[in-house]
């Protein structure tokens, strides 16, 4: 990241506050958070934070992965938080030449989808 990149605040979810470069933030060009955060759109601030309503945890998680140019996959000990995670990248299209797998993954998950079996 360069040395010179705008630092921002961020609330998400109401109880996790983080900051981060917002390079960090578009270091997936195309994703939905290099789009939110292209100085094009509007952003919800809350006291001079950017409110995101998403799990804090889980997103804390994310910046943390894309800090480290997604090279470093974060261990979860617990299913769940994975299975967030997992629910998070494709949220915001991070890694999108896995997307065929995080919706097979996605579906596996989803214990409200039907599913007819001839």
């Amino acid at each position: 990241m360069k040395i010179d990149s705008e630092v921002v605040s961020l609330n998400v979810g109401g109880n996790v506050h983080i900051q981060t470069e917002k390079d960090v933030l578009r270091s997936v060009p195309e994703s939905l958070l290099a789009k939110m955060f292209s100085d094009m759109h509007e952003l919800k601030k809350i006291d001079d934070e950017v409110f995101l309503d998403r799990d804090g945890k889980t997103f804390e998680t994310l910046v943390n992965y894309l800090r480290n140019d997604r090279k470093v996959f974060p261990e979860f000990e617990e299913k769940n938080r994975e299975n967030h995670f997992f629910k998070e990248l494709h949220f915001w299209g991070i890694d999108k030449h896995n997307k065929d797998w995080q919706e097979q993954y996605l579906k596996r998950l989803d214990k409200s989808a039907y599913h007819d079996e001839k």
